[in-house]
Order: structure tokens, then C-alpha cells, then sequence
């Protein structure tokens, strides 16, 4: 019998999401796994293997250069090589907690991150772009600075210099942290300062690490990256690039994540006005449904006249344009992120059929649903 195909990881980082993917491909093509996952600290050089799957980093750097097989990369990092490379869409990432936090009424925003990281400049760049688009004022856009290198080892100066960037910003702020680690911090500096999570500061993380996110006394809400087809798609990509479909300069594939795992931190409407508060969640969570102005006023219990003036103050927007507003969101999210045919996405936002659909977002887009779809839809 001839040897099965044999491939090695190489990470500087474990998740088993990640591994199952990769294992769930492997498994149906008969390969073998090597049974060691490199790290920077054990870099075998020369190693026998048919093809590589790696995670780039400066300490992977010669064990990479030394690895003469095919070889696929899971970062956004540039190669010291060519290579195809699979990604989580990490624009996507930016834009999905854009459209968290604007959902619910949160009109001041910021980004806290390691400086340098190359998924958090594009994470905080889409995340931006996303608010602007919106019609977010760049003055309501903030980053949270990480602190000194020196101060990393002590809390209470790390503490203090956190807290001294939050006394300058207004509230209720919206906090998107580019990593969980980052945010579950961030909780916990909160915490310790009386800063109330979610009603003051409310915060999103990034990769859904259940034991950070649920170990919390205030649960982290997060991103999930979607790491299990991550490894599927980039084992998928290696079994292509071994039987020489793609060549090494293929352009990079994108993994889109699978949504956000909403917590405590985060379950929260910024508005000050309880009843409109009410009535926006309302809202959200029922526009699917045919429901009209009396519906929302009942809910509310407010007459038409005051839940009028009480959204025009707090919002800047009436009920019905609020209402409008969100089903058109979702449509135009389910255009670009999915294939569904128009008459379903109508069942789906709200719309009593396909041409009313089609009528409405024209006046409001000034294009068809179908040349939206085309211009903006993801390949």
C-alpha cells in the first residue's frame, strides 16, 4: 500500500475549532495529520511532509523558508514567499460590529486593540468606514491606546492609563475590542472602576473563545470567526494547490464569519428615554412581522404625538423612518450575503411582497434590489 498523504501543521497558536476543520477535510481525503503542531519554540526543519498548512509569524520565519513542499497560509501577513492564502474576512468582521452597535442606538464609538496587529487595522478600518457610511461623524470615533510595553506588567498603572482615555469620552459608548483577551481586560478595568457594562460601556469582542467570553462575571458578547471552516477551506485550498489547480500566486480566499454570539456586555439599547429604549428593541426584534405605528405606540403605551416628539429628540428620526430604516439594513444584508430570491428576502424584512420591496428600495437607494445585489454582493 502506498503511503497517505501527510500534512503538517505549523501554528503558533492552538484553537480546536481550527484543528476539526482541518481534520474534517483530511478525513475524507485519507490524509495523514502530522502528529506534531509546530511552534516557535520546537521548529523542525526539512520536515518530511507532502504539503503545510501554517500560521506566518517572524518565528515561524526559517522554519517556513526551510519547509520545500506546497504551502498554504491562514494570516493577512505579507509572505516571505509566494503562497495562497485563506483568511477570515476580516472587513466583514469590522462591518458586522458596525451594524451591532448602530442597532442599537449607539451614536459614540471605539476601537481598543494592540497597535501593529495586522487583523485589528483592518478590523478598525472597516469598522470606521462602516460608521461613516451610516452618517457617524468621525468626531464620534475613537481609539482606546494600549499601554506602554513597560506598563504591560503593571495593573494598576495599565488600569490608570486606560481609565484616563475613558474619562475623555462621552457615553453611552460602544466599544469594539479586536480581540476577546482585549475586551474581557476592558471588562474587568471597568469593573474594578464602577464604570457600569453595558449600560455606560458596552463592548464586543473578537474569535467567540467560550472559557473568556462565558467566564466572566459580566459575559463578553463576540464575533464568531467561523475558525472551523477556516481550517476546512485552507486544507481545501492545500489539496487544490497539491494537485496543481491553483498556482502559489493564487489570490487570497476569504472565510466569512458566522455571526455574533450576543452577551450581557452588549445586550443593551443606548438611549437615555426608557420608553423609546423599549420601543426600539421592539422594533428590532420584530420588524420582520407586518407591524405598524399603532402596533409600536401600544407597545409602547404612548400616543402617536409623544412617541413622535420622544424619537425626533432622542433619535433624530420618527418611529415609521426608524422602522424603514432598519428592514432596508437587513435587506441590503441579505442581498450582498446571500442568494435568497427577492420574494423571500421581502417575507424576511418585513414587506408584503417582492414588488413592494422593489418599489420601496428604489426611492430609497435610487437602484433595484438586483443592481444592488450586483454591485455590492461578495463573490
Amino acid at each position: 500500500m502506498s503511503e497517505p498523504t501527510t500534512i503538517l501543521l505549523a501554528f503558533n497558536w492552538h484553537d480546536h475549532r481550527l484543528y476539526k476543520g482541518v481534520i474534517n477535510y483530511a478525513s475524507r481525503q485519507g490524509w495523514h495529520i502530522s502528529p506534531y503542531q509546530v511552534s516557535g519554540h520546537v521548529s523542525r526543519h526539512s520536515w518530511p511532509a507532502d504539503g503545510a498548512i501554517i500560521c506566518y509569524d517572524k518565528q515561524l520565519d526559517k522554519m517556513v523558508k526551510s519547509l520545500d513542499m506546497p504551502k498554504v497560509d491562514i494570516t493577512v501577513s505579507n509572505m516571505p514567499e509566494p503562497m495562497p492564502q485563506v483568511t477570515v474576512d476580516n472587513e466583514e468582521i469590522g462591518r458586522m460590529a458596525a451594524r451591532h452597535f448602530l442597532e442599537r442606538g449607539f451614536k459614540h464609538f471605539a476601537f481598543y486593540s494592540w497597535p501593529g496587529v495586522d487583523v485589528n487595522v483592518l478590523r478598525k478600518k472597516t469598522f470606521f468606514q462602516a460608521l461613516i457610511e451610516e452618517g457617524v461623524s468621525e468626531e464620534n470615533m475613537h481609539e482606546v491606546r494600549q499601554p506602554p510595553d513597560r506598563l504591560l506588567g503593571e495593573w494598576d498603572l495599565h488600569q490608570e492609563y486606560i481609565l484616563d482615555q475613558l474619562k475623555t469620552l462621552p457615553r453611552p459608548l460602544a466599544v469594539f475590542a479586536g480581540h476577546d483577551s482585549l475586551g474581557a481586560v476592558f471588562i474587568e478595568i471597568c469593573m474594578h472602576s464602577g464604570i457600569q457594562v453595558p449600560a455606560e460601556i458596552s463592548v464586543l469582542g473578537v474569535d467567540n473563545l467560550e472559557h473568556i467570553c462565558e467566564g466572566l462575571s459580566i459575559p463578553l458578547s463576540s464575533i464568531d470567526v467561523n475558525l472551523e471552516q477556516l481550517g476546512y477551506a485552507a486544507a481545501q485550498q492545500l489539496d487544490r494547490l497539491m494537485k496543481g489547480e491553483i498556482a502559489r500566486n493564487e489570490p487570497p480566499l476569504r472565510v466569512p464569519p458566522q455571526g455574533i454570539v450576543c452577551r450581557q456586555s452588549s445586550d443593551t439599547l443606548a438611549i437615555p428615554h426608557l420608553k423609546v429604549a423599549k420601543t426600539l428593541k421592539f422594533i428590532t426584534e420584530h420588524y420582520p412581522e407586518p407591524i405598524t405605528l399603532e402596533d409600536i405606540c401600544h407597545h409602547a403605551g404612548m400616543s402617536k404625538r409623544g412617541m413622535e416628539k420622544a424619537f425626533l429628540k432622542h433619535l433624530g428620526v420618527s418611529p415609521a423612518t426608524e422602522l424603514r430604516r432598519i428592514r432596508l439594513a437587513n435587506v441590503k444584508r441579505m442581498l450582498t450575503e446571500t442568494d435568497a430570491k427577492i420574494s423571500a428576502i421581502a417575507h424576511d424584512c418585513g414587506y408584503s411582497s417582492g414588488s413592494n420591496l422593489c418599489s420601496v428600495f428604489r426611492r430609497e437607494t435610487g437602484m433595484t434590489p438586483r443592481a444592488y445585489r450586483t454591485r455590492h454582493s461578495k463573490s
